[in-house]
């Protein structure tokens, strides 16, 4: 899959879908309307060509197919969210400076 042309953004949705397994409620989770998660549901569902989450009484059950991605996107995020934290206790150690010649 060429990653160019997909939102990211869709993990997060994605994870939240799992997790909550309600659109309201993984809406909520992550700041989105719930028409907004709804439109995240609808284009996960074309990217993987999976209904991905199915309607059984007032709840979404994950299809295999969604199970078998519910790790990698974990995993994904974590990665990401890692990359991105700039507490300064995880910052690179500072060059090592070599003393002047005279």
């Amino acid at each position: 899959m060429d990653l160019a042309g997909v939102d990211l953004n869709l993990l997060v949705a994605l994870d939240a879908l799992l997790a909550e397994r309600s659109v309201t409620r993984a809406a909520s989770r992550v700041g989105l309307s719930q028409p907004g998660m709804s439109n995240a549901l609808a284009r996960l569902r074309k990217l993987f060509g999976d209904p991905l989450l199915v309607r059984e009484g007032m709840t979404l059950v994950p299809t295999p197919r969604a199970e078998s991605l519910r790790q990698p996107v974990q995993e994904a995020l974590s990665l990401i969210r890692h990359a991105l934290d700039d507490r300064p206790g995880l910052a690179l150690t500072p060059p090592v400076t070599m003393p002047r010649s005279r």
